[in-house]
């Protein structure tokens, strides 16, 4: 079993210390300050990990820690009065290390005194809490053992000694579970994810001579009133679009949505017939309730995301928001509802089908792409937002937009073409069907090196453009700096890989400093070896052929990473094997791997 990836235990601690060490109980134990606070980290996923089992408060959970220094291995107790179960737990806050034998053992010889109600050895955390501990004791049915950790699983001498203890007759203890739970590193994974996940809509939907089709799918489409889905809007926000390819555009981007504006201010009666409707997918449909004097049927929703329509909703929303007076009651809409898991083949392939009606691009459909969703999850715990899907609220030095990903990540590629591709088929990366797309977003892809990518790509990009800007007007130089840029960044980006690929996000503003004096000097030997290759072609056309760039960036990176003398180069050069994945590859992934890191 894999242990917590380094990307998440800096997340998980930073949780620790913020929301769970102030509430923790007083730490009894001498030790220096730095082991201090290694160890209210270790106690807090007591802590962490009751409120994520549990569903407690910070407050409550951080409460049941009794772990000190000097303990008999139990981390923390708690009784839940509703089950009446008594919670036992030790836990491990390690990055790589199993739960161990020599961890089981003092947690099974605590527990051995616990039954027997013998606390003297016990630490003065545990001791203020023993009248509650015994009250617990006499009232609990069941008694349940929980292991929560973050290294690479439990070893087998371990769960062979919680195991016998369990198993143990001479206890005379039948209210302990016979089963130890345990609280693994995926499983942090998974709470920490889903604290930023959007939570499943569950409403009414009121359809108007609706009808009903059963095969195979069952679906109910029919007319609903465009104010009730504006106050499901209100209400739900972003969650209601969870698996749309879109969030709304704004009415300034879109000649439609102006249209729907002014549609609802003008003459909302005719709002059905000028509207494509909207499609929704969910997870359940129950018919209820019918009104007899309309006969409109209301329906109990669970898991509801509008996949097609969430710029007829979000706009007029909008129009309400701005004319509070307004009334578009009169305003109805064609709503089909399809009973399909949104995250589904089905609900994906239905949100792909619809949406190509209308005009979006092929980037769109990376929303579909549950990778993006984790992702944002993961930023979001790093203080940035992550809008992987196109909306009008995408702007700050903490939002990253998908192009802006997409730009960032493929000027990381050793492969040349990327470069290439950047200037001539931006679209090429972008869908989400390419290989080079799934280059891009590979699983293993983290959010903080996401993060960084693109830190680093805007801090190269505004020097490059300032470069560009005070070159001579319709300069050879100019010129080359514009269209060279991606070739720039390739090489720039290769000495901060080591700083990319960091745990923890770099801070944006030591970044000019770190790369000013390389890049200028990058820069240089940009022009410099540019003035040598253009004799003939133009910058512009020179930078969207491949072999050009190919060639272009092995010479740039050989003089800028100071390999001219390297012994390997000259039987690399003359290697251009045809079945390569890009020309001259060996050549260009040797001079990629030895970039020195600023």
């Amino acid at each position: 079993m894999a242990a917590l990836s380094s990307q998440y235990m800096v997340i998980l601690k930073k949780i620790l210390a913020d929301r769970f060490v102030p509430f923790l109980p007083p730490l009894l134990g001498a030790a220096k300050p730095e082991d201090q606070a290694v160890k209210q980290l270790s106690r807090a996923f007591s802590a962490f990990a009751l409120h994520k089992l549990l569903d407690l408060t910070p407050q409550v959970a951080a409460a049941s820690v009794v772990d000190d220094f000097n303990d008999k291995g139990i981390d923390a107790i708690y009784y839940a009065e509703d089950s009446e179960t008594l919670y036992l737990l030790q836990t491990k806050l390690k990055e790589s290390e199993q739960f161990k034998q020599e961890d089981a053992l003092p947690f099974c010889d605590g527990i051995r005194l616990l039954l027997r109600q013998d606390f003297t050895g016990f630490n003065e955390n545990f001791k203020t809490r023993t009248a509650d501990i015994e009250a617990a004791l006499d009232a609990c049915s069941h008694i349940k053992l929980v292991v929560p950790y973050t290294g690479a699983g439990i070893s087998k001498t371990a769960s062979d000694a919680l195991q016998a203890l369990l198993n143990d007759e001479d206890l005379d203890e039948e209210r302990l579970d016979k089963q130890v739970e345990y609280y693994t590193a995926s499983e942090v994974v998974r709470d920490l994810l889903a604290e930023q996940a959007y939570q499943p809509v569950h409403t009414d939907i009121v359809l108007q001579k609706h009808a009903k089709v059963e095969n195979p799918r069952t679906t109910y489409y029919g007319i609903v009133r465009l104010a009730d889905l504006v106050a499901l809007h209100k209400d739900k926000g972003k969650a209601l679009y969870e698996r749309n390819i879109r969030y709304f555009l704004g009415s300034g981007r879109s000649d439609v949505n102006k249209a729907i504006k002014t549609t609802l201010r003008d003459d909302p009666n005719s709002f059905f017939y000028l509207n494509n409707g909207v499609t929704a997918v969910c997870d359940e449909i129950e018919p209820k309730g019918k009104n007899p004097s309309n006969g409109a049927r209301k329906f109990k929703v669970r898991g509801l995301s509008i996949i097609n329509g969430a710029q007829t909703v979000a706009s007029a929303a909008e129009f309400v928001a701005q004319h509070p007076h307004s009334n578009i009651d009169d305003a109805k809409v064609m709503f089909t509802l399809i009973k399909a898991p949104a995250d589904g083949l089905f609900g994906k392939r239905v949100t792909k089908a619809r949406n190509h009606q209308n005009p979006v691009q092929t980037a769109n459909f990376a929303s579909l792409d549950e990778n993006q969703e984790q992702l944002r999850q993961e930023v979001a715990h790093l203080g940035f937002v992550y809008h992987y899907r196109p909306e009008a609220s995408a702007t700050g030095p903490h939002a990253i937009s998908l192009d802006e990903a997409l730009r960032a990540l493929a000027s990381r590629q050793d492969d040349p073409r990327y470069v290439v591709w950047l200037k001539s088929e931006p679209a090429r990366l972008a869908d989400p069907e390419s290989a080079e797309y799934q280059a891009l977003f590979p699983g293993v892809l983290s959010g903080t090196t996401l993060i960084n990518a693109v830190l680093c790509h805007r801090a190269i990009r505004t020097f490059v453009v300032d470069y560009e800007q005070n070159a001579a007007a319709r300069s050879q130089e100019k010129l080359i700096y514009r269209h060279a840029l991606h070739v720039i960044m390739a090489v720039m980006m290769k000495r901060l890989r080591q700083r990319i690929g960091a745990t923890t996000v770099i801070d944006s503003t030591a970044i000019p400093a770190l790369i000013s004096q390389p890049l200028d000097q990058l820069r240089q030997q940009t022009f410099d070896l540019g003035r040598q290759h253009l004799l003939v072609e133009g910058p512009l056309a020179y930078f969207r052929n491949q072999g050009s760039v190919a060639g272009f960036l092995a010479d740039l990176m050989e003089t800028h990473f100071v390999l001219t003398a390297d012994p390997a180069l000259p039987n690399l050069r003359n290697v251009n094997n045809a079945t390569d994945a890009y020309p001259r590859k060996r050549l260009i992934d040797y001079l990629s791997s030895r970039a020195p890191q600023l």
